[in-house]
């Protein structure tokens, strides 16, 4: 059913955006307070929305679980319940899912215990209190974000060569939340109205740790498909090569534009004393190639969404 591939392609195209996207706020708010807990806690990423993104999450991978349900149900027929029974019980993609389903409750609750129950626990002297309930809060979320793996194609493969395409798959899943998800966040805090000093210091961080995560994402990515295809002649004469050559497109785009902030936009922001001279232009033009390189993120998503519908040539 055609429809349903697309449905499919939406739900995981949902499923993995906030994912991705709930891991990159949790791991930019680590980066930003590693020297000075709580002190970017006022101005960062608002708390509603966190528990919102927990929310859709959840919400998704339910979704996700019914529409491959559907599917099965589609082959063998809505009679036989056993059938559905054992694929939420039996099988890898329904216990995974069941997991996630779990691990992201528990995170809605936590979370709207802390936003009903403990309204002034967001100031920093009460947010102490919760510091350990926080660190295990950051820990189920890459936790959800790792089983995303066991969706993917590699997850069926066997032997060593199995677990080191899963391997492969969970370090480009959490490089994909530190960069180019962690651009969200970095967004939103250079609109937000603080001190400059505080902007510097989060995006000085911030480009460091792309310059490393950036060609591990990219080399994860390239040896993923090599997996997947063996050759170079699937790229341009399968679905599947196609929406692989859109994702990597894109990527250049992206190391092409992290680039060019990094050796002309960055520079003048962190180091106003330096030669080059700050301007109020030069946030906004960061801003602008942030905002444009989530854009490219976004067709990315999209892509690896639609690759997990699709069969890969090998």
């Amino acid at each position: 059913m055609i429809w349903l591939d697309w449905a499919i392609t939406a739900t995981r195209f949902i499923n993995f955006a906030a994912a991705i996207l709930l891991a990159a706020v949790a791991g930019f708010f680590l980066l930003a307070n590693s020297f000075g807990y709580g002190r970017w806690r006022p101005e960062f990423f608002p708390f509603r929305l966190v528990l919102s993104l927990e929310v859709v999450a959840w919400l998704a991978q339910a979704m996700w679980l019914i529409e491959l349900l559907c599917s099965v149900c589609g082959e063998l027929g809505w009679d036989q319940v056993g059938e559905s029974e054992a694929f939420l019980g039996g099988t890898q993609f329904g216990k995974i899912g069941l997991w996630r389903c779990g691990l992201l409750l528990g995170l809605i609750a936590y979370r709207g215990f802390r936003f009903f129950g403990q309204k002034r626990s967001l100031a920093t002297e009460n947010w102490f209190r919760f510091k350990w309930l926080s660190a295990i809060e950051t820990t189920i979320i890459f936790g959800q974000l790792a089983l995303l793996a066991w969706f993917s194609h590699a997850a069926a493969g066997t032997g060593p060569w199995g677990w080191i395409q899963l391997g492969n798959d969970l370090l480009h899943l959490v490089g994909a939340a530190l960069w180019p998800g962690g651009l969200v966040p970095l967004w939103w805090l250079l609109g937000r109205p603080v001190s400059e000093d505080v902007k510097r210091d989060a995006l000085l961080r911030f480009s460091n740790v792309a310059v490393v995560v950036a060609p591990l994402v990219g080399a994860t990515g390239v040896l993923s498909a090599y997996f997947r295809m063996h050759d170079l002649a699937p790229l341009f004469t399968t679905d599947y090569g196609r929406y692989v050559l859109l994702k990597m497109g894109c990527f250049l785009l992206l190391i092409a534009l992290g680039a060019v902030n990094r050796f002309r936009l960055i520079p003048a922001l962190v180091n106003p004393s330096s030669e080059i001279s700050e301007t109020p232009a030069d946030w906004r033009k960061l801003r602008r190639n942030v905002l444009i390189e989530q854009s490219l993120f976004v067709v990315i998503l999209f892509a690896v969404a639609r690759l997990g519908v699709l069969a890969p040539p090998r």
